[in-house]
């Protein structure tokens, strides 16, 4: 795993949330059914007295987000456990009915005064923004500078703050509530300690999917981490609405990432399970994960064991040691069990789970023996070259190469069969060449079709880059530079990029889905394409090209064991995981520094236990990361033809 009041300027505060798999079915697409229209209909009405900050009292700006649909967040939580992780959310999220209101009450939290300058909070209560780009919300903000305040929003405008004096430990009561028959709304806020209320009526469009009571780590300029707020306890929570008395309550984790590696740095902020009194505390920090099992119990000395951990709290986990030694990779699993990669070592150990401020406590349950006698997991990988020469490596085995052959054009790809005793190659017009136990179901030049822009009558649109077995290996397809797929054997055909009227640049990768009734379509401008009943998982670009690629073009792109994600590899080696893969490093920000222009990043290829992955670049060079063993590379060999494609396990 990669390691790791008075007198203030006014400050913008903006929310980036990564969904979680927990709420897999209610995030599914994560498209407004409808635009916001927030046209005010009536001026809010105050009672009581009040400071304004014309009085002094600063005002701080914000900008509220949703939570959109299935993100990047490797340690998002299965249904099962019925939780979810955030990268800012923490608190309650109520769905199953339509939410006409939602109500709560709160103390506004003081702010612990050893909190960092850049850290905030923020308390409030809302409807939708988890199933859609709409969000009404009302309530208070905290940052350690000292400044509180009130506030209401309709994404996607701009929040409206409340002219009206805030102090911690304030007594809030707040309401949002849908009139009759209409899309008219009215946002009521009071603070009882400072004896004023706060009323607007609005029109607004959302389709009340969802109710929120939320403790929130706000962006000011970045994104900021939570600020020490101690608690908040949200009490007299309320929902009225079709179906809302029998919602299902999901408690949100609030747990980051780092922005440079994507790395998990745990739970900073917690709720407790919701018992459906009307009540639920939001604590600042990180439960304690408790170990129960540990399955297998035993492993070899030289590690590498793939070990499944089960327990209480066992999502809040930043780090896994092995006695004294820390784990290279690990992943959260649907049942919120643990999966990892054991570190080497000798004797019996603790494993331990360590949060941002607990560590588990050891255990009788929790014990690993490392025994040299144990079963060691094999690995190995192939890299091939342009002109189909084979590299292998590990377990891998060589069962044949096109490396003396005069090929008609370039190969681009290898694909090896289920138990590994063979692999296909494909070349840009097609040909397909089996080796070892692969069979052969065909091939574009034995259908008469001649290669890309050779003038014949009869030609590819587009070269071939890349293709992929049936799941009986009874069968596969392949993929062109225009999306376009030609299956064989007993490959189902699911779609192609013409059939949809082209898809944005070129294709790069195709991946099958866990089904194998599915594939998604990886292109280099970062677009990813699903057909078939392949899950719509997320894109480097998304689907208005509002989100950049990080830098330069997708040159590869693999899928998880599972089939249930999958990593895209960009030219500089930057890795971005979807789904429900885990990012354990990348080759843009290794200190070897040897991936360059003139030897881009050409291949990602995943070890079969989901813990890590390599890269390979052009000149043979082989980054591992995770768990993937270092099992050798080219680098230094002159090679007939530049490294295009490699697979392992």
């Amino acid at each position: 795993m990669a390691t790791q009041r008075e007198g203030r300027n006014r400050r913008a505060l903006t929310r980036l949330v990564v969904a979680s798999v927990a709420l897999a079915a209610l995030l599914t697409g994560a498209v407004g059914t409808a635009a916001a229209a927030d046209s005010s209909t009536t001026t809010h009405a105050t009672s009581g007295t009040s400071s304004t900050a014309g009085e002094g009292h600063a005002v701080l700006h914000l900008i509220h987000g949703r939570l959109p649909g299935r993100g990047a967040d490797p340690h998002a939580a299965g249904v099962a456990n019925n939780y979810a992780i955030s990268s800012n959310w923490s608190g309650q999220i109520a769905t199953g009915g339509t939410y006409d209101s939602v109500g709560g009450s709160w103390n506004v939290p003081a702010v612990s005064a050893e909190s960092s300058s850049s850290s905030a909070s923020a308390t409030w209560i809302g409807i939708d923004g988890t199933s859609s780009q709409t969000l009404i919300q009302t309530g208070t903000a905290q940052q350690s500078s000292g400044v509180d305040q009130a506030w209401w929003e309709t994404l996607p405008n701009a929040e409206t703050p409340i002219n009206k004096y805030v102090a911690p430990g304030d007594a809030i009561t707040a309401s949002i509530i849908a009139q009759a028959s209409s899309n008219l709304w009215t946002i009521t806020i009071s603070d009882t300690t400072q004896n004023w209320t706060f009323v607007h009526t609005l029109s607004y469009v959302t389709p009340k999917a969802s109710a929120e009571w939320i403790e929130e780590a706000p962006t000011i300029g970045v994104q900021t981490s939570i600020n020490d707020y101690g608690s908040v306890t949200f009490t007299g929570m309320t929902v009225t609405g079709p179906g809302t008395a029998s919602s299902a309550y999901t408690p949100v984790y609030l747990g980051g990432s780092d922005p440079n590696t994507g790395a998990f740095n745990g739970i900073t902020s917690w709720p407790d399970t919701y018992t459906g009194n009307g009540s639920s505390t939001v604590q600042y920090g990180s439960p304690t994960p408790v170990v129960t099992s540990v399955t297998p119990a035993t492993g070899t000395t030289s590690g590498g064991s793939v070990v499944t951990i089960s327990g209480q709290y066992i999502f809040a986990a930043a780090y896994v040691y092995f006695g004294v030694k820390l784990a290279d990779a690990f992943y959260l699993n649907a049942n919120g069990s643990l999966t990892v990669s054991s570190p080497s070592g000798t004797g019996v150990v603790d494993i331990l789970l360590t949060s941002v401020d607990t560590r588990s406590s050891a255990v009788p349950a929790d014990r690993f023996t490392y025994s040299s006698s144990a079963p060691r997991s094999t690995h190995g990988y192939w890299l091939v070259g342009s002109d189909g020469g084979i590299f292998s490596f590990g377990s891998a085995g060589f069962y044949g190469s096109t490396g003396n052959l005069v090929l008609q054009r370039p190969v681009v790809g290898i694909t090896p069969t289920a138990d590994r005793k063979g692999y296909w190659l494909v070349a840009t017009d097609g040909g397909v060449f089996a080796f070892g136990d692969a069979g052969f179901y065909g091939s574009i030049p034995g259908l008469g079709i001649a290669p890309a822009g050779s003038g014949a009558a009869k030609e590819l649109n587009a070269p071939i880059v890349g293709m992929v077995p049936s799941t009986d290996d009874r069968g596969y397809f392949m993929v062109a530079a225009d999306g376009g797929v030609f299956a064989f054997g007993d490959a189902a055909f699911e779609g192609s990029c013409p059939g949809i009227g082209g898809c944005a640049g070129s294709a790069v990768s195709v991946m099958p889905d866990a089904t194998g009734h599915g594939y998604w379509l990886v292109t280099d401008t970062g677009y990813v394409y699903t057909f078939g009943d392949a899950p719509d998982d997320g894109a480097p670009v998304d689907d208005n090209g509002g989100q950049a690629l990080p830098s330069g073009a997708v040159t590869s792109a693999v899928r998880t064991p599972d089939g249930l994600g999958y990593w895209v590899l960009i030219v500089d080696g930057f890795v971005l995981p979807f789904g429900d893969a885990n990012i354990y490093g990348a080759t843009n920000g290794d200190a070897l520094g040897s991936v360059t222009q003139q030897n881009p990043a050409t291949a990602i290829f995943a070890t079969g236990d989901k813990l890590g992955y390599w890269i390979a670049s052009a000149n043979g060079s082989v980054y591992d990361y995770g768990d993937a063993p270092a099992d050798g590379s080219m680098a230094g060999v002159q090679l007939n033809g530049p490294i295009v494609a490699a697979t392992g396990w």
